[in-house]
């Protein structure tokens, strides 16, 4: 139970400055009722880097290049390119009681940024 409202980022959090070099990398978290009060643990190339609770969302700057990003029960691996953004969103997954991580397109990511808390 502890872990379920675990909340925040970890120790391994990316902390790489922004740069044209750089990728973004976007991970929200929808506010569907489904899952509301537990926070998803955040994986970025097999390491837990933050707990995400319903309607927060999360940016951090990586190298380019192939990168997996996603949740205990999904993980998304793509080539990263530099000076672009990459939208995730995780949501309840209502066929297996889990999260699932899906790619959106900038502009979908934009409009959840708009309803959705920055985690600090």
């Amino acid at each position: 139970m502890a872990t379920a409202c675990s909340h925040g980022k970890t120790a391994l959090f990316p902390n790489l400055a922004q740069s044209a070099e750089r990728s973004e990398i976007v991970i929200i978290r929808n506010n569907n009722l489904l899952g509301w009060g537990f926070s998803v643990k955040v994986y970025y190339d097999e390491m837990v880097i933050a707990n995400l609770r319903a309607a927060e969302h999360l940016s951090f700057f990586v190298e380019p290049g192939f990168h997996s990003v996603g949740t205990s029960d999904d993980r998304i691996t793509l080539p990263l390119s530099a000076g672009q953004a990459h939208y995730f969103l995780i949501s309840a997954d209502y066929t297996q009681f889990g999260f699932e991580i899906s790619r959106i397109s900038n502009e979908e990511g934009e409009n959840w940024l708009n309803k959705t808390k920055r985690l600090e």
